[in-house]
């Protein structure tokens, strides 16, 4: 192509020397292979750039939206999930710029590539091989995860590789534990630590575990997560997200997955309505509130204690409230109490 064409705007810089279709943008598997490949040979796809490729959640506030790129139903090649660089909806060049991605490399190595990504010179870790990607482990890449995110995000990261609906199984609390313990461990591996006491093998998203943790954290009895309760009726067995069983009170987080089709909002109402005909009262949370938790808190106080739970004051559930603001355990609570 004529030089003039390349420095329109009908190409995207990826890296130096590298450009991409503005239009039709390369994938993030694409960038990241020419990254390792290319410009940068030899080097570990980290931090959140492997989270993407491992399916490990990430806070949407963290690096402008990136972990917002692995949506629902993603093609998969080679057993990797093909990830866009650009969330759907949106166009590079006119309300999206391209992820800046993250890779390791020894400490002698340079780090300076210019733009398009971020090389961090640290000791070897655990890696991993996805398709053609060589990847940091999971269990170092929630270690690197831990230098970016606080404590919250972490444990909600460590639940999502060892619950039961895991992305990419293969670990569990036993093997990230001896991963946190190996010698020579690195930055963030005292927050990984912390996060991981705080983990629980049960949960199924970053929504149950903030709630499950916030809830601990003002002073509620401890709610069972994903708690079974059989149907004899229908031989099906429901779940509830954080569920105290003895005084039949449930909570349920709906996150944007429920609300995305009329299928999954009705197969939610039925399950709703075959578990309060058993007796359960379910309240409801959502990303709202998480963000500003003092209505939901408020309103399972009433309702565990009308039930004969001993429950928080509500002064104890305001001044938590402005400390975890204050603290920001997640980068999903407010900076601000409510």
């Amino acid at each position: 192509m004529h030089s003039r064409d390349l420095a329109s705007d009908l190409f995207t810089t990826v890296f130096p020397g590298y450009l991409t279709l503005t239009s039709g943008p390369a994938t993030l598997n694409i960038m990241s292979w020419v990254l390792q490949n290319r410009v940068r040979p030899g080097s570990v796809l980290s931090h959140t750039t492997a989270a993407l490729l491992w399916g490990i959640p990430i806070p949407a506030a963290l690096e402008k939206g990136v972990g917002l790129l692995r949506g629902p139903d993603l093609q998969v090649r080679d057993g990797v999930a093909v990830i866009p660089s650009v969330q759907p909806g949106r166009a590079l060049g006119v309300d999206a710029k391209l992820p800046v991605l993250h890779c390791r490399v020894p400490p002698e190595q340079s780090g300076r590539i210019g733009r398009g990504a971020i090389v961090h010179r640290q000791r070897p870790g655990g890696t991993a091989l996805l398709g053609t990607l060589v990847v940091s482990s999971q269990a170092e890449t929630i270690r690197e995860l831990a230098t970016m995110l606080p404590l919250w995000d972490v444990v909600a990261a460590i639940e999502s590789v060892v619950g039961p609906d895991p992305v990419s199984p293969g670990q569990t609390m036993r093997t990230l534990g001896a991963a946190f313990e190996a010698p020579g461990g690195g930055a963030g591996t005292a927050r990984a630590r912390r996060a991981l006491a705080l983990a629980c093998t049960r949960v199924r998203s970053p929504g149950e575990t903030l709630m499950r943790l916030m809830l601990k954290s003002t002073g509620f009895p401890a709610p069972f997560p994903n708690l079974p309760v059989p149907d004899p009726l229908t031989g099906r067995t429901r779940y509830i997200d954080l569920a105290w069983d003895e005084v039949g009170v449930g909570l349920e987080y709906d996150g944007d997955g429920h609300r995305t089709t009329k299928e999954q909002w009705r197969a939610d109402e039925t399950r709703r309505d075959e578990l309060a005909a058993r007796g359960w009262m379910l309240a409801r949370a959502n990303g709202t509130d998480l963000w500003r938790p003092r209505r939901i808190l408020l309103r399972l106080r009433r309702s565990l204690g009308e039930r004969g739970l001993q429950v928080p004051s509500e002064e104890r559930i305001h001044r938590t409230l402005s400390m975890l603001a204050a603290k920001r355990p997640s980068m999903r609570v407010s900076p601000r109490p409510g």
